[in-house]
């Protein structure tokens, strides 16, 4: 089932990127599913499955009184529960309540691109996980006719998708070869997730009080079989049926940029910072990391170096404003003329010139008469074309093209409805993609009528000042920018601009770009990350050394 509802643009994205990222997935929920995954592993980098937690109870207790779907249902926590959790905790109805108040201010807000709340039913809504035991994956609920009091809950791939489970693997891959970074994201990671101990003890007594458990260390009884991360033999002792399982997976495990993610992610954990201010911070570069990562990829089949113009007026420069805008724009049409590389690919797969007239005989004299409709009988075409999952209107499209009497003319329509189809999917169910993860990353500005730009707001500009001193404790002004252009490709001032060629390429003032350095430079101040000695002397400073 799940199969059917991957739109099948998604299928070049996954040789592009990897199976699967979804347009649906949200910021911090990239966060929220890698954390998931490595806990899960036990803090391990190099497990090949993780376990999984539901802890409904909990969560029907915290989100009670909740949305549950769109046909009226709403979050149901009985009496009885209740009172086993008093007694459990030793607390009295008015403590009940403010620990269900305490959990549910938690919760993740989430907002639309206009601003507004995100309405989410119960079971979709996550929370700060200020311990690891704070940790649950998506689930769906199931009300069959008849038993709806007693609804299924299953794993759920709507808004977690498989984005955390790809990133592990990309920390997987990029340790492989440096066991010593490893160990220190592993233990890093653990540390982060293990503070506020009284909470643990919380959440599990009332896990516990329903046969739910909130560890994850290895050994641990779930009542689930784990999700596998990487296909091996050694599986088929913890999932059944581990040889038919869907895997995450990335179509390259060798890329140099892993390795510079894992250590921007360890240069992040090593910093003093708990996990509630760490998470914002987090989301952010993991949100950069995994939009860098596809620029690369689509950039590798494009044959074409991009960078990120950053917009340190807020818009108010007509000049910088274009730059950033155009940056975001160039990036979108690497990225669309690199899927469009791939699909032309794959259509000269079914359909090779010297044997497409053959094939479209073929594929003619296939239809099946005894089918009710026409799109019906060409079932034989779709399946060789693998658009089985194609809405009935295109397929109607790709027919007409097909049955054009003259083959010539048949062969050339049948290619340009099949490309048109494709890049028409790209822009809905592809693009928007990096679009959140761009927007919910803080690393842009897009609004209904406006064009988006890029820009760096305070969770990303932290994350990169950490990432780019990397435990030095202060570096000059100039060399951060320096730095910044040499490891993202992100342009602020005037020395990225003359260097990367876009000054000479837009013969844009000098000026310009002077004004957009020193108004970063402000913003740096402004966030504590930046201290001044004269106008000639400034130090990006880590506030967290020293």
């Amino acid at each position: 089932m799940e199969q059917e509802k991957i739109s099948f643009s998604s299928k070049i994205g996954a040789e592009i990127w990897g199976h699967r990222f979804k347009d649906g997935q949200r910021g911090p929920e990239y966060t929220l599913e890698f954390l998931n995954v490595i806990a899960g592993t036990g803090f391990s980098l190099q497990r090949k499955y993780y376990n999984r937690r539901k802890m409904i109870e909990f969560r029907q207790f915290v989100y009670e009184g909740e949305k549950e779907g769109s046909k009226g249902h709403i979050a149901v926590f009985e009496n009885e529960k209740k009172d086993l959790i008093r007694e459990r905790l030793g607390i009295n109805e008015k403590q009940l309540e403010d620990l269900q108040t305490f959990f549910k201010n938690l919760t993740i807000p989430l907002t639309t691109p206009m601003g507004k709340p995100v309405d989410r039913s119960w079971y979709a809504q996550m929370m700060y996980p200020l311990h690891e035991s704070l940790l649950y994956t998506e689930i769906r609920v199931n009300r069959d006719k008849g038993k709806s009091n007693s609804p299924a809950y299953n794993y759920e791939r709507n808004f977690f998708a498989r984005g955390g489970e790809l990133y592990y693997l990309m920390l997987h891959y990029g340790t492989v070869d440096n066991q010593e970074l490893r160990e220190n994201i592993e233990k890093n990671m653990k540390n982060l997730l293990s503070n506020s101990s009284g909470l643990i003890t919380v959440v599990n007594q009332i896990n516990e009080a329903f046969e739910e458990y909130a560890s994850t260390e290895t050994g641990t009884v779930t009542k689930d079989q784990p999700a596998p991360l990487i296909k091996d033999s050694e599986l088929e002792d913890f999932i059944s049926g581990w040889e038919k399982s869907e895997y995450p997976l990335l179509p390259s495990t060798n890329l140099p940029l892993y390795r510079e993610f894992a250590e921007e992610l360890n240069a992040l954990l090593t910093l003093k910072i708990d996990v509630y201010e760490m998470f914002d911070i987090l989301t952010s570069l993991i949100t950069f990391q995994l939009h860098r990562y596809m620029i690369h990829q689509a950039e590798q089949i494009v044959q074409e170096k991009t960078h990120y113009f950053i917009d340190c007026f807020e818009g108010q420069n007509k000049s910088i404003k274009f730059l950033a805008q155009d940056s975001y724009r160039i990036h979108e049409s690497v990225v669309s003329e690199a899927y469009k590389t791939f699909v032309e690919k794959r259509v000269a797969e079914v359909l090779p010139e010297n044997q497409a007239e053959d094939k479209i005989r073929a594929w003619k004299l296939s239809f099946n008469h005894n089918q009710k409709t026409k799109v019906a009988g060409y079932t034989a075409f779709f399946e060789e074309l693998k658009l089985n999952s194609l809405q009935t209107p295109k397929k109607k499209k790709l027919v007409e093209a097909l049955e054009t009497p003259d083959l010539e003319k048949a062969e050339k329509m049948l290619r340009l409805r099949i490309v048109e189809l494709y890049m028409e999917d790209l822009s809905k169910s592809q693009l928007p993609i990096m679009k959140t993860l761009a927007r919910d990353g803080q690393f842009i500005i897009s609004g209904k009528g406006s064009k988006a730009r890029y820009v760096l707001h305070d969770n990303i500009l932290s994350a990169l000042v950490y990432a780019t001193l990397d435990g030095e404790v202060t570096l000059p002004y100039d060399d951060f920018l320096n730095r910044l252009y040499e490891k993202y490709q992100i342009i602020i001032g005037e020395n990225a601009a003359k260097v990367s060629g876009l000054y000479s390429k837009e013969g844009i003032n000098l000026s310009h770009f002077r004004s957009n350095e020193k108004k970063m430079r402000q913003k740096l101040k402004q966030n504590g990350l930046l201290q001044e000695y004269s106008d000639a002397t400034a130090l990006i400073r880590n506030p967290y050394f020293g």
